[in-house]
């Protein structure tokens, strides 16, 4: 079973999210992100990336973050457990993209640190059960 870092197919969902593909070799676990104005050229993908000939798909396609609920709706149930007065500044924040007034609103409310906790443990287990799901490995 191949061996895929978290934090590499964590940035590869985001990456989706934003319009790219990025595509996980089963036999190397190695990410691969493909749009049009980027091509890995370390880890390019093979022309027989169809299968192994047992019937099993060589590439497993990386959902968006959105998909896999690491994206906004992260956000929303932090702010639902952590800042319930502040729930409709936080969409506001959100739908504006605005990431620096979100972490100057955690600053203030001095949730800075159990945000960055809540946010590395959901997307962990988010990115764990995938790989499960996947028939690939988790790694740190």
């Amino acid at each position: 079973m191949a061996a895929v870092n978290l934090d590499e197919l964590g940035h590869a969902a985001l990456v989706v999210d934003d319009g790219a593909k990025a595509l996980v070799a089963r036999a190397t676990g190695m990410i691969h992100l493909l749009n049009d104005d980027y091509m890995d050229e370390e880890a390019p993908v093979p022309a027989d990336g169809d299968g192994n000939g047992d019937g099993e798909q060589a590439y497993v396609v990386v959902p968006p973050a959105s998909l896999l609920g690491i994206g906004d709706q992260l956000v929303f149930r932090f702010a639902a457990a952590h800042l319930a007065d502040d729930q409709a500044a936080v969409r506001d924040l959100v739908d504006a993209n605005d990431t620096d007034g979100f972490a100057r609103l955690l600053d203030e409310r001095g949730a800075t640190a159990s945000w960055q906790h809540f946010r590395s443990e959901e997307t962990r287990t988010a990115l764990r059960r995938w790989c499960d799901e996947h028939g690939l490995q988790a790694r740190d």
